[in-house]
């Protein structure tokens, strides 16, 4: 189902002057309604879209367009190839809210506007010798000793293999390591050389195999390190990726996203496996990119040359456009609407077994809270840590939130996730704290745990059960999970990321397809947008909010402050014409602040936008208190009735993905991508 949606309009009155021998005549225009707010920007009680034209730079690295006659090979790639597959436009809508049923737009759509180029052969010469100059020769990596052997010892021993698997196009037999950023800037710094403005999203199509400098290569994050533990997981082999972007620059705005096919192989896409169909095991055949080598040989194909342009194109819409530049949130970004918040408190209730480690060994509460802060940028963001002992009751309600089989602990009151005995525990927590505390509170659990109980799960960020309204964080640190090299504070930082409104990298929402999806099946490739500077990955090579989130955040606060000032103004009049006189002064300033928020919005300027409509938005809800008008936040713990057993709407389910509680735990409780996120 193909999707269109309309421009913001922006409403006024005209007045018109004609000379007819005399005096101007003024026609007859009906007067303002003195019980309704005449506005152009705001519109009182409407739910209203911002559209942006998004200019998208496809710039191919490597790769040619066939000329007629030609035979194709792997470095042929036509803009024909991208046509009947990248969207035309975009609509963001809040995953985790319509999965229970109604479609639930943010207020963000998008008109994408396609730019192709194809780099010089200047440009070319340049970013290959700059690679070879500035990577580091190293030994193979365990996944291209794994694709050479097509194969993976059970025993998790180094793949060895005498000669290399027979339906392999050709062995790995060096490895270049570059650093990702160092790539990622060189590619923006030079993209004005071929006309394109890198502070526009761009995709950079790499492909260095075929050029007669080419030599195996993989990129690396190898500083990347837990914030707590110090353990290096940039230095692990799964870690290898084949794509980099969204790192912020200090004083420059960088848009820029790479995809290298002729990289590595490498596992986080288990693209180094092009024997089997099913490399992750969930019993669905997995569509992955392979090494660029890997198509169209003579030797065994994997996939034919005019393959790759389209799956060029597929990557570019559902991993570029739809998880990294325009993507949807996981949740509302309103977080209390009408009546947004000012105040946070990340309400950290630590949960402490006898033998695990202390408090300041695995967390860091104040780094946790400054890494957020650019999520809430208008908000005051403080902390709270309290400490109580994993035993009793609590304890036996924590067993059961992801139990292997149902017992005597858990039955038979467990009826789903958002109705088991944790989960009210906190609720009736969050309640009674709501008696005395006026900030908002993000309530965040973390479990110490001396014991395997939830094993190879680091945390969740848990909705109502009834709206898919936020409502708990969950994070895990057990004794496997220790030993692997994990603390606190990366996981809460990335749940809380979820909880503020950000979706994985590796999952997200297709606007014209109507399609909520997930790294399985069809979508398997879509792990390559893990590949990105964001904490909101599963690969563990970033700690922060990279340029991505934070304008995707920006436009989401943009229109939630939009939507709910209309919202207000909606109260407003509704309590009459006095209440209407009395806000009209302040909602004359906030339209012409909105005015100038979607001007910013419009020219990419989004913190700047999200900031003028912060004003806006204080400027009618102060003035609407001020007149007397009740303006009330919504409470998701005051809509529950319990939750108890009562039944829940059916989530929306996609390709097999379900966009309700798997979208928000890292890593995945799959036993394959588990092992391969704690090991190697």
């Amino acid at each position: 189902m193909r999707a269109r949606f309309g421009a913001l309009t922006l409403l006024g009155l005209t007045l018109t002057l004609s000379a007819c021998g005399g005096d101007p005549v003024i026609d007859p225009v009906t007067p303002p309604d003195p019980e309704v707010f005449n506005l152009n920007t705001l519109q009182p009680g409407q739910h209203k879209e911002i559209e942006a034209k998004i200019k998208i730079n496809v710039v191919m690295v490597g790769y040619d367009a066939t000329r007629p006659g030609q035979v194709a090979g792997p470095r042929d790639v036509n803009v024909s190839d991208f046509g009947d597959i990248l969207p035309t436009t975009g609509r963001n809508i809040a995953r985790i809210p319509s999965a229970y049923g109604t479609l639930e737009p943010t207020g963000n759509s998008y008109q994408y506007d396609y730019n192709f180029v194809y780099a010089n052969q200047s440009f070319e010469d340049g970013f290959f010798s700059y690679l070879t100059a500035n990577g580091t020769e190293k030994p193979l990596t365990y996944y291209q000793k794994a694709y050479n052997c097509q194969d993976v010892p059970a025993d998790g021993s180094t793949p060895s293999c005498e000669t290399p698997a027979t339906n392999i196009a050709r062995p790995v037999t060096g490895n270049l390591e570059v650093d990702g950023v160092v790539a990622e800037n060189w590619l923006a710094d030079n993209a004005g050389s071929i006309g394109v403005d890198s502070s526009q999203y761009t995709v950079f199509l790499v492909n260095w195999y075929g050029r007669p400098d080419f030599k195996f290569h993989s990129y690396t994050r190898a500083e990347a390190k837990d914030s707590d533990t110090n353990t290096a997981f940039g230095a692990r082999a799964s870690r290898r990726t084949n794509a980099w972007g969204g790192t912020p620059r200090e004083g420059k705005n960088q848009r820029v996203w790479f995809y290298d096919l002729s990289a590595n192989p490498e596992a986080w896409t288990n693209n180094w496996d092009v024997t089997f169909a099913d490399v992750d095991g969930d019993n669905v055949p997995d569509y992955r990119m392979p090494p660029i080598w890997e198509y169209g040989t003579r030797k065994a194909t994997y996939r034919y040359f005019t393959k790759v342009g389209p799956d060029l194109a597929l990557v570019t819409r559902y991993v570029a456009l739809n998880l990294l530049f325009t993507p949807s949130p996981i949740y509302r970004a309103s977080l209390t609407p009408p009546n947004m918040p000012e105040s946070i408190n990340l309400n950290v209730a630590f949960e402490q077994s006898a033998a695990s480690k202390p408090l300041d060994q695995v967390f860091k509460p104040q780094l946790s809270q400054s890494r957020l802060q650019p999520l809430q940028p208008f908000a005051t963001l403080t902390n709270s840590v309290r400490t109580t002992p994993l035993t009793g009751d609590l304890f036996d309600a924590y067993k059961c939130l992801f139990p292997a089989t149902v017992n005597d602990v858990c039955s038979p009151d467990r009826a789903d996730y958002t109705g088991d005995r944790l989960f009210n525990l906190g609720l009736n927590e969050v309640r009674e704290q709501y008696k005395t505390l006026t900030a908002y509170q993000v309530p965040i659990y973390a479990f110490n745990d001396d014991q395997n109980t939830q094993p190879g799960l680091l945390g969740v960020a848990i909705d109502d059960g009834v709206t898919g309204t936020q409502a708990l964080v969950y994070s895990f640190l057990t004794p496997d999970l220790n030993s692997a090299g994990y603390g606190f504070t990366d996981t809460i930082t990335h749940e809380t990321g979820h909880h503020f409104s950000l979706s994985h990298p590796h999952d997200g929402y297709d606007a014209e397809s109507n399609t909520d999806y997930g790294p399985s099946g069809d979508f398997t490739f879509v792990n390559a947008g893990d590949m990105s500077n964001t904490v909101m990955s599963y690969n563990d090579l970033t700690r922060g909010f990279g340029q991505f989130n934070l304008d995707s955040q920006y436009r989401y606060l943009t229109a939630a402050y939009l939507n709910n000032a209309n919202a207000v103004l909606e109260l407003v009049q509704e309590a009459g014409k006095d209440k209407v006189q009395a806000v009209n002064p302040a909602a004359a300033n906030a339209d012409t602040l909105f005015a100038s928020a979607l001007g910013s919005y419009q020219n990419m300027n989004y913190l700047e936008a999200a900031s003028q409509a912060h004003s806006g938005y204080r400027a009618v809800i102060e003035a609407a208190r001020s007149a007397g008008v009740n303006v009330e936040a919504y409470k998701w713990y005051e809509r529950l009735d319990g939750l108890s057993t009562a039944a829940k709407p059916e989530p929306r389910r996609v390709n097999n993905f379900l966009p309700v509680k798997g979208t928000a735990i890292r890593p995945e409780t799959n036993d394959y991508l588990t092992k391969l996120r704690l090991s190697k």
